[in-house]
């Protein structure tokens, strides 16, 4: 993405009485910063359905319940269109109401025309949202930029490149080359003890490739893993350096679309203290 993301894609869950998250902030600053323009897809909340050992009346119940979440997805949407307008953003609104395919399906497509999908980072214990996440890293072939709680700067001056030479990250740097090129400061982290990365392109090839790119002077950092903690050194070094951006690639365990994210990915979606830039 050498170009400034031009069309923004952020998901966000339904809820009653609406509230912004974190995702939607900072989807709105990061198209108000680029002139872009914002595409808000509400997804609809989990369902709950009674159970009734007799049948009588569940179809009803289940029909109104089912309109209800409708109607939710929908009030959601047009308050954050309220909100980007607010803020000067042209956007439009999608909602993810199909009773028959995975509530998040839409999102993913929707992704596909769309440079860049910002969503809310899972965090620990969220299976649902990282269900989400995963289906728009695999299934539209464009990157994902999760947003932690904390939130984060939409023109980020100091960026983390985690780099291991692989497909993947060479992907997740090319996604993030307009957010490298307006950084003050790049860095360029690989973390020995994980991998054997003899066969990879090394970081320097990397830098001067990036100063190529107009990206100022790229800084190299090989760390140590913490007791073969990957994750753990890697947030250690986000916070030293107030990084305020990770771009990474998304590894997953094998081929089959039914593998869930690799270990290190998945902790750093749970525990980042930045926002993350993922490409597969």
């Amino acid at each position: 993405m050498a170009d400034k993301p031009k069309c923004i894609l952020v998901g966000l869950e339904a809820s009653e009485g609406f509230t912004s998250t974190p995702a939607l902030d900072y989807a709105v600053a990061l198209a108000a910063h680029h002139g872009s323009c914002l595409t808000v897809c509400a997804l609809p909340p989990s369902i709950y359905l009674p159970i009734s050992r007799t049948g009588g009346g569940l179809a009803s119940i289940v029909k109104k319940e089912l309109d209800a979440l409708e109607a939710t997805t929908r009030e959601t949407a047009k308050a954050a269109a309220r909100l980007a307008a607010g803020a000067g953003v042209e956007c439009v609104t999608e909602q993810s109401l199909s009773r028959l395919e995975p509530r998040s399906a839409r999102l993913a497509r929707l992704a596909r025309v769309n440079d860049l999908c910002v969503l809310d980072a899972p965090g620990e214990g969220s299976d649902m949202k990282s269900d989400v996440v995963e289906d728009v890293l695999f299934d539209s072939g464009r990157p994902a930029l999760l947003v932690p709680q904390a939130g984060g700067n939409p023109a980020p001056r100091r960026v983390a490149v985690a780099w291991d030479g692989s497909a993947r990250a060479a992907r997740a740097v090319d996604d993030a080359l307009s957010f490298l090129q307006e950084a003050e400061q790049v860095f360029i982290v690989s973390v020995t003890g994980e991998k054997d990365l003899s066969r990879m392109a090394p970081g320097a090839d990397l830098a001067a490739y990036l100063v190529r790119h107009g990206v100022n002077d790229p800084q190299i950092e090989t760390l140590t893993a913490i007791d073969g903690d990957v994750t753990a050194r890697l947030n250690a070094f986000l916070s030293a350096e107030q990084v305020e951006l990770m771009v990474m690639g998304a590894f997953v365990h094998s081929r089959f679309r039914e593998a869930v994210l690799g270990g290190v990915t998945r902790t750093m979606l749970q525990s980042a203290p930045a926002p993350l830039l993922l490409a597969h």
